[in-house]
């Protein structure tokens, strides 16, 4: 008879660290009453509702233009050093 395999212990999320405009962080900690659990739902429940409505599609062309802009900014910088 077969064996399960051994689930690996540990948390069953992976965590993230986000960078966030100083602006969009007081306003998200003003609607979470200044709650740390709060804020934290809010984030991750307005993370999955816009990955809810994305296709795959959409965010590799996000990460394409992103990728553009870094690209673009790098060249400005050398073109302004020169």
């Amino acid at each position: 008879m077969a064996r399960k395999g051994r689930r690996r212990g540990g948390p069953r999320y992976k965590r993230v660290s986000l960078s966030l405009p100083k602006r969009l962080y007081l306003i998200l900690n003003g609607i979470a009453m200044g709650d740390d659990k709060k804020l934290n739902r809010l984030i991750k429940g307005i993370l999955e509702d816009k990955l809810q409505e994305s296709t795959v599609a959409e965010l590799e062309m996000y990460l394409r233009k992103l990728e553009e802009e870094g690209r673009e900014e790098k060249e400005e910088a050398v073109q302004e050093q020169t």
